[in-house]
């Protein structure tokens, strides 16, 4: 496995480019109103184990490493 992308000092993952092949479209409209927010939202694997959303440009939201 890969080794763990460096952490910022404030506490966040140092890494904004996700992991190829592992970025899918969530369609929250099917799981009701409660989720409508989640409608067409993309996520994608990070190095650091967590599975952030993107942003319009394809990189990875400003996110937190898994505490171990």
């Amino acid at each position: 496995m890969s080794e763990k992308p460096a952490i910022t000092p404030g506490g966040y993952c140092a890494n904004t480019t996700p992991v190829p092949g592992t970025t899918e479209q969530v369609n929250g409209h099917a799981l009701g109103g409660k989720f409508f927010k989640m409608h067409g939202r993309r996520y994608a694997d990070c190095p650091c184990s967590r599975r952030p959303s993107l942003t319009d440009r394809g990189k990875l939201r400003r996110h937190k490493p898994p505490e171990e």
